[in-house]
């Protein structure tokens, strides 16, 4: 098999396994209507089904990132990718609420260790002067995954009315699992655990602390704005196919977005494009969120959406800086738990999320939104703006 071969499929199968994972993880906020209506749960436990994921997220980068590191990313991706999707089969059947939310857990360690490991493989085996438009390719991913849950409700919405109907919708995420045996026969990596003196994780606590504050900032930013708006877009009036039609587009504006700013990465400072993606977020916050009653409008809410999906582009700069900036000994370890540590804090946001909606009703959610854009991107700014501006660590091939 060439180089290019390897690379190829490397990059393919991450990014599906990824779409997948995304896929698998939000499906459940379009069902947050029918599960509270059937099965009686509250929004605060609605939102915390799709917080478990993302808190088993970390434990599963934890994990499988230090296996990854010394064992191969290869077996760790399959495992992930297998886990993740026989979780979704198994909670698209499951109605008891303390089951449920052990099944989002152990679901979410899955996810956590395909990431790690997916992202890593295919960076590693990539073009060194290529890896920021590489890790943008791979993390497009996540915008498709999203986009497509967007599709199938559209498809499959009327059909939330029954038992029937929402396990065919759920069923629909372990449909990854055919992902598996293209990543067993195509994808090869010649990993070989290092014979150099032993790198110290605690050595690059500065990184991790960093690159973990970022990544907070970012899915606490993300998640505030995305894990409720199906409902929201709802609750302000627009009709469910709507917004299945909305996400869709948003996600894949999304998908061409992360491409384009690891594209034009290797004409502008990378720092700099973080800087204006989050003033374009802030813009893009208010318009989707608004609390000026002339903007509560179908056209500029919605406009709103795709240019907060298009602006989120630049959030894979964010991981590549990480991954460019550590040993390869670490790298799997500090990139992935510092993403899915970023994963958690936006899945506990999202519960609060909940609670506010409980407390205050939907209609003061916009206050509570913006506000917490506010914070968190200036959290990124903070945590980007002080990066250790060392030589960053060889990557990739030549």
């Amino acid at each position: 098999m060439t180089f290019m071969q390897k690379y190829i499929h490397a990059v393919t199968s991450s990014t599906l396994a990824w779409a997948g994972n995304i896929y698998d993880l939000v499906l459940i906020t379009y069902a947050y209507s029918f599960l509270h209506k059937y099965l009686g749960l509250s929004y605060f436990e609605l939102t915390l089904l799709f917080s478990l994921g993302l808190i088993g997220r970390v434990i599963g980068a934890s994990i499988f990132g230090k296996i990854a590191d010394t064992k191969g990313r290869k077996n760790v991706a399959l495992i992930g990718t297998a886990g993740y999707s026989i979780s979704q089969f198994l909670f698209a059947f499951s109605t008891f609420f303390p089951l449920m939310a052990l099944i989002r857990i152990v679901e979410g360690s899955f996810m956590g260790a395909q990431w790690t490991a997916g992202t890593v493989i295919a960076i590693e085996q990539a073009p060194k002067n290529k890896i920021h438009l590489i890790n943008s390719i791979v993390q497009a991913g996540y915008a498709v995954g999203y986009a497509l849950t967007g599709v199938t409700y559209f498809f499959l919405s009327s059909s939330l009315d029954n038992f029937a109907g929402y396990r065919i919708f759920m069923l629909t995420g372990s449909i990854p699992l055919i992902i598996v045996p293209y990543i067993y026969f195509k994808v090869t990596e010649n990993f070989k655990p290092s014979k150099a003196e032993k790198i110290n994780v605690k050595d690059y606590k500065d990184y991790l602390i960093k690159a973990s504050l970022a990544m907070s900032g970012m899915f606490i930013a993300y998640l505030s704005v995305f894990s409720i708006y199906p409902n929201f877009a709802e609750f302000e009036g627009f009709s469910p196919s709507y917004v299945g039609i909305l996400m869709a587009v948003a996600n894949g504006l999304q998908a061409l977005s992360y491409v384009f700013f690891g594209k034009i990465s290797s004409i502008f400072s990378t720092f700099k494009l973080i800087y204006l993606g989050i003033v374009g977020l802030i813009i893009a916050v208010i318009l989707s969120m608004p609390i000026i009653s002339f903007l509560h409008t179908i056209s500029i809410m919605s406009a709103g959406v795709y240019l907060y999906a298009f602006t989120v582009g630049f959030w894979p700069l964010i991981s590549g800086i990480v991954a460019s900036s550590v040993p390869s000994e670490v790298r799997a370890f500090i990139t992935g738990t510092s993403y899915n540590i970023g994963a958690v804090s936006g899945g506990i946001v999202s519960a609060l999320l909940g609670v506010i909606i409980a407390v205050y009703g939907m209609k003061s959610l916009p206050y509570f939104v913006v506000g917490i854009n506010f914070a968190s991107l200036a959290i990124v700014f903070i945590s980007m703006y002080t990066w250790p501006r060392s030589n960053p660590v060889a990557i990739g091939r030549s």
